[in-house]
């Protein structure tokens, strides 16, 4: 009976070194898959977190595109606004009493507009001097009166738009914190 129990011994001990490993076994890969799955947890949290981040500074971006765009038709409407009225007033400049324009080259007056050589002097200079004003249209002084109002009224609107843009610019810089 000895034999049968020293055999019973032995059939028992490898059984039970194998159900051991196996044991082990299992709770290593239990405990690698909850390794992984609190790894894969984190790093969806913090791929969440990079495409809410994201999100809102897409949201911001349109946000100050939105206010850009609404500040640029603004102030085109009301520089279209002040042009129109311009352009309806009656010219100031032209008075018959006192008038800022220089008279047109062919009215007559005590003094010419060009002045012509005397007549001792030659006809033609050895190295004449090209004058682009003789070969220039005539503007008139309304034309130029015109002209420096819509100039200046150009100069104002961008003025406005600047100190619109970076007031705006300034309360996104505020409202946006920092990382």
């Amino acid at each position: 009976m000895n034999v049968i129990a020293l055999f019973g011994v032995l059939f028992a001990w490898p059984w039970r070194v194998v159900l051991g490993l196996l044991l082990c076994l299992a709770g290593f890969i239990s405990g690698f898959v909850l390794g992984q799955r609190h790894v894969q947890q984190a790093w969806n949290a913090e791929r969440l977190h990079q495409h809410a981040e994201s999100l809102q500074q897409f949201l911001q971006t349109a946000q100050i595109q939105t206010q850009q765009e609404r500040i640029n038709q603004k102030i085109s409407i009301d520089y279209e606004t002040q042009k129109s009225m311009l352009a309806r007033r009656t010219p100031v400049l032209r008075d018959d009493a006192l008038s800022l324009c220089i008279p047109p080259s062919n009215a007559a007056g005590p003094m010419p507009t060009m002045a012509e050589p005397p007549p001792s002097a030659d006809a033609a200079p050895t190295n004449p001097v090209p004058d682009p004003a003789r070969g220039a249209v005539a503007i008139s002084c309304e034309q130029l009166a015109r002209d420096a109002v819509d100039t200046t009224l150009m100069v104002l609107s961008f003025q406005r738009w600047y100190a619109e843009q970076a007031k705006a610019q300034a309360t996104a810089q505020t409202v946006v914190p920092e990382p």
